[in-house]
């Protein structure tokens, strides 16, 4: 599990920019075998726990979550930047294959 408690030097959680440059430079593959692991401990983890006789939200959630929106934006970015590339240059007929005849 993630410390999240302040003022530990075990503290686990990696800042945003370097884990948005993390994110940047790893593949499509990387992005959602991440997205995967993280929901898979998600789904493992109570949402809510007892804390001092009350249910409180886990504070094991809140990085995971935040950790899951980074990823999801940088694959939403991904793919504004697919279609954007494909507007930009239309895609070129297959050079291997003679073109049918009725086109």
């Amino acid at each position: 599990m993630i410390d999240t408690t302040k003022g530990t030097s075990s503290n686990t959680q990696v800042p945003p920019s370097a884990a948005e440059a993390d994110l940047a430079g790893s593949s499509v593959r990387e992005l959602l075998a991440s997205l995967s692991h993280i929901e898979d401990s998600l789904r493992s983890l109570p949402f809510l726990v007892a804390s001092d006789g009350l249910m409180v939200v886990n504070p094991d959630v809140a990085p995971l979550l935040a950790r899951q929106r980074m990823v999801v934006a940088q694959l939403r970015a991904r793919r504004v930047s697919w279609r954007n590339g494909s507007v930009a240059r239309p895609r070129q007929s297959s050079a291997s294959w003679p073109r049918p005849p009725w086109s």
